[in-house]
């Protein structure tokens, strides 16, 4: 049990060993404290005191928690991003004698993988989180709360909102297949402990994670206006181009590349900037808030993330410390580029042919502190998209360019659509590469199979407990 928690739920603690299904789950049967969250079985009437609020005191510690619950060990914390390496040709698993872990480097999930539904619950427990805001802030009549501010409130809930249903869309549902009845259950609003809910379609998924970020765009003001002192401010927060940028890998996911494309344009226009020398990308990863940052989750050393710990800890830790590594086929792929500035982001301490090397990616150093930031979104990510919405046929190249020329490399040409897209998958691999998108983008491309072999599915499994609990309709394989 010791090792599941090192995994798992560091920071929540489950009452009697009981995880709740999810028709309990998002009822809100999950109660904040100042540090840490707990599920518990109350009485509903208990649960429905902490639900409701009416002051502006109670709304200003529920947005604090909203953005706590994206700093979940099992969520933006690490595990949403570093599972998904482990379970793509990006990742390997350190020596811990641990199931759910080598479920994942051995690309052989099953549906009771423990890390898997702790991601769920952790994500589900955002949604309850953003719930809770936009279902009292219009009670609240402090004088305090002025219309511009509850808008932004609203704004930012929203997106959030949207963020984790599409979040859970790309690791739990059909996202490359807008017919497939594979969705996921979409939840807005305070359910009673006895509703249950049922997938919805892909397509209605998406309905409504682009219906949530359009509002918030509306919502947001171009002034990204904060609190008075300026708290919430910055790329740390969610602002209206942030909000711009969710919404543009959304349409870039959905294939609905005329909207990708002007979302991400609108994003790129906005004033960010690559790093001014070629040779600093490390820096983007070092210094918090780059210049590249669009949507960067910050930590700090009283509030840790678990990058640090569960990719590097320690100069001379072992293989066997580290739970999540870079894999042998990281490093050829980046051996291969060996003008590219990023390969300096990947490292192989144990040379020993004997055994797997021990890669480890360089994106979370900073032993000492282990405050490393989650980043979501980074201008590079948009130069991306748009390249990918544009193609082949209409200068999808010298977005791509763009991004090679400031990464230390040469222009690249391609002669047709299918060299296009092998050019723009690889740079998605080297610039994107332990944050989080390679199995999705193997996934949306279609390449799961061809790349990690027959018998990978292009989808996580839906938890087990919530398929027997809820009755929720598992994924096909699983």
């Amino acid at each position: 049990m010791k090792k599941r928690n090192i995994i798992t739920r560091n920071t929540l603690k489950v009452k009697n060993k009981i995880l709740l299904p999810l028709f309990v789950y998002i009822a809100g049967i999950l109660i904040l404290s100042s540090c840490e969250k707990f599920l518990s079985q109350e009485s509903i009437t208990e649960v429905a005191g902490e639900d409701m609020f009416t002051d502006f005191e109670s709304l200003e510690s529920a947005r604090i928690g909203l953005y706590n619950s994206l700093q979940d060990v099992s969520y933006y914390g690490s595990n949403y991003i570093l599972a998904t390496e482990a379970h793509s040709d990006n990742g390997a698993v350190g020596g811990f004698d641990y199931a759910e872990l080598e479920e994942l480097g051995n690309k052989s999930l099953t549906s009771s993988n423990l890390i898997v539904e702790d991601i769920w619950i952790a994500i589900y427990y955002s949604i309850y989180n953003a719930n809770r805001i936009l279902g009292n802030i219009d009670n609240i009549t402090d004088a305090t709360l002025s219309e511009d501010l509850k808008n932004d409130i609203k704004g930012e809930t929203y997106a959030i909102r949207a963020l984790a249903h599409f979040d859970l869309l790309r690791m739990f549902g059909e996202h490359w297949d807008i017919n497939s009845t594979y969705g996921i259950p979409v939840v807005t609003s305070l359910l009673a402990p006895d509703a249950t809910v049922s997938r919805n379609t892909v397509a209605n998924t998406y309905e409504a994670i682009i219906n949530d970020l359009t509002e918030a765009i509306i919502l947001l003001s171009d002034e990204e206006l904060r609190l008075g002192d300026g708290s919430y401010k910055g790329a740390q927060f969610i602002t209206q181009t942030n909000a711009k940028a969710i919404l543009a890998r959304v349409c870039q996911y959905k294939m609905d590349y005329e909207l990708a494309e002007d979302y991400a344009t609108q994003v790129i226009d906005a004033g960010y900037s690559f790093l001014s020398d070629t040779g600093a990308v490390e820096n983007i990863y070092t210094s918090k808030l780059s210049n590249e940052a669009v949507f960067e989750l910050v930590f700090n050393a009283q509030d840790k993330s678990f990058y640090n710990a569960y990719t590097y800890s320690r100069t001379d830790a072992l293989r066997t410390e580290i739970l999540y590594l870079a894999s042998e086929d990281l490093g050829i792929f980046f051996g291969e580029r060996p003008d590219d500035v990023r390969m300096n982001l990947v490292d192989y301490i144990n040379n020993d042919l004997s055994i797997t090397p021990d890669g480890r990616t360089q994106k979370y150093r900073g032993e000492a502190f282990q405050d490393n930031s989650a980043f979501i979104i980074r201008i590079a990510e948009m130069y991306l998209i748009r390249a990918e919405a544009k193609g082949y046929a209409f200068d999808g190249m010298s977005d791509i360019n763009t991004l090679r020329a400031n990464r230390g490399l040469p222009a690249a040409a391609a002669v047709d659509t299918e060299e296009f897209l092998r050019i723009l998958i690889d740079e998605r691999r080297a610039e994107l590469n332990f944050e989080g998108h390679r199995y999705f983008d193997l996934a949306h491309f279609g390449l799961v199979n061809v790349v990690l072999g027959d018998g990978v599915l292009r989808e996580f499994p839906i938890p087990l407990r919530e398929v027997n609990a809820a009755g929720l309709k598992q994924n096909p394989g699983y």
